[in-house]
């Protein structure tokens, strides 16, 4: 008898352990399922736009106030400002104008 009794135990007690490992999957899934979700919601889009450069304006000052999430440095930028608008140097004049990157976050 107290072995019938002892597998009953066993059997309940892996039954309760498959049905809280189940549980916790499951929950799991979800809630990074709606984490994945929440991400998704929001994107970032990348345009583009002219502006006039103003007295005292510098190349550094610009791409430091306009720079994009997808540069890791101020540099790095200042290299594509200078790309985009077919600058050799860091000189800009006051009245011309400059082609820059801006983003705007847009909801789905």
């Amino acid at each position: 008898m107290r072995r019938k009794v002892s597998k009953r135990r066993l059997r309940n007690r892996i039954r309760n352990l498959c049905a809280t490992v189940i549980i916790a999957l499951a929950g799991s899934i979800i809630f990074g399922a709606f984490l994945v979700s929440a991400h998704e919601n929001t994107s970032v889009s990348v345009y583009y736009k002219s502006i006039e450069i103003q007295h005292g304006d510098t190349l550094w000052n610009i791409a430091e106030d306009t720079m994009t999430s997808e540069y890791d440095s101020t540099a790095e930028y200042v290299e594509v400002l200078k790309d985009m608008n077919n600058l050799s140097s860091d000189q800009i004049h006051a009245g011309s104008h400059l082609m820059i990157a801006y983003e705007a976050s847009e909801l789905k």
